[in-house]
């Protein structure tokens, strides 16, 4: 998961990704949260309060090589519209995007392109309640974990990457 888009995309909530990390972990996956070392540090309270869903911290941990190795061995990764989840659907590995339905932040424009690259939205035609509190965006929070974590249920194994 990489749960901050650093005000480049409308965000989900870190406590909507907490509950996934608990969700997946409880499913049996093993999830890593990516981001910037300032990330870690803007997450490093949520990342101690979710600590037991989580596999591992990778915040600040990680060049953009190592990353895109990471993401490329990965299964998959959530997020919103951020340069992760793009590359992760350049790679073809399994992406999935959560945007609001707002103009021009909307998939429509920027969803993840790939073969395994797929989005949520809520089914609200242009949010425009929220295009003035976009840290309030109710379009976006409206997405329910379970709602993700059903998708991410959904997805097939991929091949391992090669080498």
């Amino acid at each position: 998961m990489h749960p901050s888009s650093r005000g480049s995309a409308r965000e989900w909530g870190l406590d909507h990704f907490g509950t996934l990390a608990q969700l997946l972990h409880e499913a049996g996956h093993r999830v890593f949260i990516t981001g910037t070392a300032a990330d870690g540090e803007m997450l490093r309270p949520w990342l101690t309060a979710h600590a037991a869903a989580l596999t591992a911290d990778l915040t600040g941990q990680l060049s953009l090589p190592q990353l895109l190795a990471f993401i490329h061995a990965a299964d998959g990764l959530v997020a919103a519209s951020t340069g992760p989840l793009h590359l992760a659907a350049a790679l073809g590995r399994q992406a999935l995007g959560i945007y609001p339905p707002l103009r021009p932040t909307d998939p429509g424009r920027w969803a993840p392109l790939g073969p395994h690259a797929e989005y949520l939205v809520f089914d609200r035609p242009n949010c425009t309640d929220c295009r003035a509190q976009p840290a309030a965006c109710t379009c976006i929070r409206a997405i329910q974990p379970a709602q993700v974590l059903a998708r991410i249920s959904g997805w097939q194994p991929l091949a391992s990457p090669a080498s």
